[in-house]
């Protein structure tokens, strides 16, 4: 009797690819649904995970040896002494506060008199990340605040390096934050000394990691170089950020293909990728 024919087997590639094939026909709203069920279904466990690291960061300093509690104080001391040595320039520092808040008074009142709308302020919430997604296309954090905090999308997500991102979707308990260096991020920004405005966008992550951006849109007037970069600030045209909050830095332009404008390579702070809590931006009205 012959011998069966065995059956034909479907190597894992073959069912990646129908897999693929089935995700492109899929209709787009639905995709959406999906992403949005399944990432509603993670939170709950990154937030858990995060929880988890920061409880044992906690611990690891409640068991601390000896010397490291000898080395920490000998820190603390260092800092203390640096602290009475700004204590003797109060009265230095006391005097240029003064002459800041008569700066302001007096911006105030030009502003009052022409009719200006004050430049709007900001109710700051700080969200700590439970979640990092940095691949070759989509860099994106997760935080641990959402609707329950009065967090919506489009807010501005910055450290103590300047812009991170902004909220591009807001769960219940949960946040995610669209990088800077995102290919999707794009924002009206300026140079700092420099008020006219210019078109930023995310351009990824290099080889390297790091971050970096493109900027648009740029007079010809300006010049930039590696022992004389130009800082890339955020503008309050973009409606996002308030004014003067670093993006990063420029050191060549070159011609557009238009030959109106220059365009260059933004270098991003290393920082926005694995920052652990980032400072939400949300309008006082």
């Amino acid at each position: 009797m012959a011998a069966p024919k065995d059956r034909p087997r479907i190597g894992p590639f073959a069912i990646l690819g129908l897999f693929l094939l089935g995700w492109i026909f899929i209709p787009f709203g639905w995709k959406i649904i999906i992403q949005s069920s399944f990432d509603e279904f993670q939170a709950p466990f990154w937030e858990i995970t995060s929880r988890i690291s920061d409880l044992s960061d906690y611990w690891g300093h409640q068991t601390d040896s000896k010397k490291t509690l000898i080395e920490k104080n000998r820190d603390l001391s260092r800092i203390q002494s640096d602290w009475h040595i700004q204590k003797l320039r109060k009265s230095e520092l006391e005097t240029e506060l003064t002459r800041i808040n008569n700066l302001k008074a007096h911006i105030r009142a030009i502003e009052s008199s022409i009719g200006l709308d004050p430049s709007m302020s900001y109710r700051p919430v700080i969200a700590r990340v439970s979640h990092r997604s940095l691949s070759a296309w989509w860099q994106s954090l997760t935080v641990r605040k959402g609707v329950q905090h009065n967090l919506y999308t489009g807010l501005g997500a910055i450290n103590r390096d300047g812009v991170v991102g902004r909220l591009s979707n807001v769960s219940s308990r949960s946040s995610e934050v669209q990088l800077a260096s995102n290919s999707n991020f794009r924002i009206v920004a300026s140079f700092s000394g420099d008020n006219r405005p210019v078109t930023f966008q995310g351009g990824g992550i290099s080889p390297g990691g790091r971050p970096w951006g493109m900027v648009f849109d740029v007079p010809h007037d300006l010049q930039a170089s590696e022992k004389n970069p130009l800082l890339l600030v955020s503008s309050e045209l973009g409606g996002t950020f308030p004014h003067g909050l670093p993006i990063g830095r420029v050191t060549s332009l070159e011609e557009s293909g238009d030959g109106l404008f220059k365009n260059g390579k933004v270098y991003l702070p290393f920082s926005i990728s694995n920052v652990s809590e980032v400072t939400l931006l949300v309008p006082e009205l």
